[in-house]
C-alpha cells in the first residue's frame, strides 16, 4: 500500500476484482458540506480503503477515515477540538448485485452513470454521520457549569376549576 491522494471516483467492481487498497488523504477543501459545520479550515482527511470480493462473490469496499476538526460547543459557544473516526463497508449496486441480494454487513451504494462510486462523497457522508448530534465539551472542561444554567423563570400556575366537576356532581346523583 502506498500513501496517495484518494481518487475522487473508482469503478468498485474492477477495483474489487484487482483487490486494490489505498491509504492516503482526501483533501478537506473539496468537502463543502463538512466544511460548513466546522469553525476553521478543514484539513486533509486520513483514509484507508480496501476493495475485495467476499465468499458470496459480492464485490465490496471497506474503509476507515479520521479527521481532526474544530466545532462550536453548544453549551459555552466556544471552539472545541473534535476527533472524528468512522468505519464503513459498502457494496455497489450493479446489474448483478441487487439491493435485496447484498448481505446485511454492507451498505448499498449507488454508482454514477459511468459505473463508478464517488469516494470523496462517501467519506464525507460517513464523517457527517460520525459527528455528535450536539457538540459540547465534557462537563468538567466546559466554561459553563451545566448545573448553574437557568433558562427563565416559570410563573406560578393559577388554580383553575376542573371543567368536569359538574359532571362529577351529576354522576353522584
Amino acid at each position: 500500500m502506498q500513501k496517495v491522494r484518494i481518487p475522487v471516483s473508482v469503478d468498485p467492481v474492477k477495483s474489487a476484482n484487482k483487490q486494490l487498497s489505498y491509504e492516503g488523504v482526501v483533501p478537506g477543501a473539496g468537502l463543502h458540506r463538512l466544511g460548513d459545520v466546522i469553525v476553521n479550515e478543514l484539513q486533509d482527511i486520513q483514509v484507508s480503503l480496501r476493495f475485495d470480493v467476499d465468499e458470496q462473490h459480492t464485490s465490496f469496499f471497506a474503509g476507515h477515515a479520521e479527521a481532526a476538526i474544530e466545532v462550536i460547543c453548544q453549551r459555552c459557544n466556544k471552539p472545541m477540538q473534535l476527533e472524528l473516526k468512522c468505519e464503513f463497508h459498502y457494496a455497489p449496486l450493479t446489474r448483478r448485485q441487487k439491493e435485496e441480494n447484498i448481505p446485511e454487513a454492507y451498505e448499498p451504494v449507488e454508482l454514477t452513470e459511468l459505473g463508478e462510486v464517488m469516494l470523496h462523497e462517501v467519506v464525507e457522508d460517513e464523517l457527517l454521520l460520525a459527528m455528535p448530534i450536539v457538540a459540547k465539551h465534557a462537563a468538567e472542561d466546559c466554561e459553563v457549569d451545566r448545573d448553574a444554567m437557568v433558562f427563565g423563570e416559570l410563573s406560578e400556575a393559577e388554580e383553575k376549576p376542573n371543567p368536569f366537576a359538574a359532571l362529577q356532581d351529576l354522576k353522584r346523583k
